[in-house]
């Protein structure tokens, strides 16, 4: 997969009518929260010891949270009709805005 958009139109596959109108938004929003949450709660354990050390194990659940919550970006960019790679673009610029001005080898 190569692109957002090839992976968005697989991952939004999910046929509709599984779901009705209402958790074509709750779905994704809500898993997105809980996916960040999960994400926020295992990133807090391992710096606790106050360096950033993942056990492989630890990596491999963060893949499989960034990729469940890559998925309900997915839903929420098809019910909104925004395509993946637009909000890439724009996070882009976003962050480009943002860091205007700082030093890149300062983080």
């Amino acid at each position: 997969m190569n692109t957002f958009g090839q992976f968005q139109a697989e991952a939004t596959k999910t046929p509709l009518s599984l779901r009705n109108n209402r958790d074509r938004i709750n779905l994704p929003v809500l898993g997105l929260q809980e996916e960040a949450g999960k994400i926020g709660t295992l990133l807090t354990r391992s710096f606790a010891t106050g360096s950033l050390e993942l056990t492989q194990e630890q990596r491999l659940e963060i893949k499989g949270r960034l990729a469940d919550a890559l998925w309900y970006v997915a839903l929420i960019c098809a019910e909104t009709n925004t395509p993946m790679a637009e909000v890439a673009e724009f996070s882009l610029a976003q962050l480009s805005a943002r860091t205007k001005g700082l030093d890149p080898d300062r983080r």
